[in-house]
């Protein structure tokens, strides 16, 4: 049982039930008050802007393998982002809760269910940047390059797949039980009962499927992370030295101009994703190697038992502020506040789009109500000429 609580360091310390004293909780009522707000922002400018990125991606026109391969991967990636937008919810109710006492996630079925959801989405949005910006890279090594367009459906299956069963299976099977956290504002994995294997010896079966779990769980996102951060520079420096007329510049300069346009667009949400990400990033890489390298757990040696208490101390040990809000930060907030700034990226990079959000505005100052239905204006192509996906002239730009 231990290495689904060896995954959750971070959500341990100061962790009680909601029928438990708060011990140690930080008393900052504002800074809860401030990460609500900020997250009700999020969710409704997030919510609305991705909403109509949706529409424009899913009825966007195109003949190019290339340009649909992007066209599917940014409806998933804006389907994704208002799901985060909209997973937040509960969270904010709990951030104007006296003391944290949650209502929501008063109900043990809804937590489970909330968990499985919210990490298996968290997971998808770190996996789709990955494969958006090392999509484009091989474009910008290689404008001959011929991307599959189901690629991105397979992606997003596999990985919701995988993650569902890698939260889901275990509670389903009661080894673990989900609760609400109020040290952490929202739900965790609560632990296990231990009264049949407390304390048995930590054996090396449990370390094999320990270290399993945090690759799954820790290691693909720092995975993730690391591939991002490797196709940013490897992007710029094929941006700085690529001649716009070498032989594998199909279609000359013009061509070039395109995917560089196209290439600047990636940039800047992988840029943003680095930056909401990077604190929850450390904090996975520490959690591994501290259970790897730092401070490994003997076999043979340490009881299950042991292991739980080292889990307690957290991340942070007995700073309880920190242990308190980390949790919160890395996994609620900046992915949040990441899905809310990607459509503004295509709103500024993507002519289109922008177009398109203009014209849905103008129908809504002038008859006061917002059908999409009716609004046909993505159903047009955008350029006589086939665009590249990412163009910052009057093509689409992404």
């Amino acid at each position: 049982h231990y290495f689904i609580q060896s995954n959750l360091s971070l959500t341990q310390s100061m962790n009680t039930t909601e029928g438990e004293e708060m011990h140690g909780l930080s008393p900052l009522k504002w800074l809860d008050c401030t990460i609500g707000i900020i997250l009700i922002l999020a969710l409704l400018i997030g919510t609305t802007l991705n909403l109509f990125s949706v529409r424009y991606f899913t009825t966007m026109k195109t003949r190019n393998g290339n340009n649909r391969y992007f066209q599917r991967l940014y409806s998933i990636i804006s389907i994704n982002d208002i799901m985060i937008c909209l997973g937040v919810f509960p969270v904010i109710e709990v951030a104007f809760c006296p003391d944290r006492k949650s209502r929501i996630f008063g109900s043990y079925q809804f937590c489970e269910t909330w968990y499985t959801i919210w990490y298996t989405i968290y997971q998808l949005s770190i996996i789709l940047v990955a494969t958006l910006s090392f999509s484009r890279l091989l474009l910008i090594r290689n404008m001959n390059f011929t991307l599959r367009p189901w690629i991105p459906w397979v992606v997003t299956g596999v990985t919701v797949l995988l993650y569902v069963s890698v939260y889901g299976i275990p509670i389903y099977l009661q080894e673990v039980y989900v609760t609400y956290m109020r040290g952490t504002m929202h739900c965790s994995y609560a632990g296990m009962d231990l009264a049949h294997g407390g304390e048995q010896l930590y054996s090396s079966k449990d370390q094999l499927m320990s270290r399993i779990f945090n690759f799954l769980i820790f290691g693909v996102a720092i995975m993730c992370y690391i591939t991002v951060c490797c196709s940013v520079i490897l992007s710029l420096l094929y941006l700085a030295k690529r001649i716009p007329n070498s032989p594998c510049t199909k279609g000359g300069v013009a061509a070039w101009k395109r995917e560089r346009e196209a290439a600047k667009t990636v940039l800047f949400m992988t840029i943003l994703y680095l930056i909401f990400n990077s604190f929850s990033t450390m904090a996975f890489l520490y959690v591994m190697l501290d259970f790897t390298v730092i401070n490994p757990v003997k076999v043979g040696v340490e009881t299950v038992n042991d292991v739980m208490q080292r889990i307690q101390t957290g991340l942070y040990g007995d700073n309880e502020f920190l242990n308190s809000y980390t949790l919160v930060t890395c996994t609620i907030l900046g992915p949040c506040l990441n899905s809310m700034m990607n459509p503004m990226v295509y709103y500024w990079r993507v002519t289109c789009f922008r177009e398109y959000v203009i014209e849905i505005w103008s129908r809504v100052k002038n008859r006061g109500q917002l059908v999409l239905e009716r609004v046909h204006f993505t159903n047009r192509v955008c350029s006589s000429n086939e665009a590249v996906i990412g163009e910052n002239t009057n093509n689409t730009n992404l």
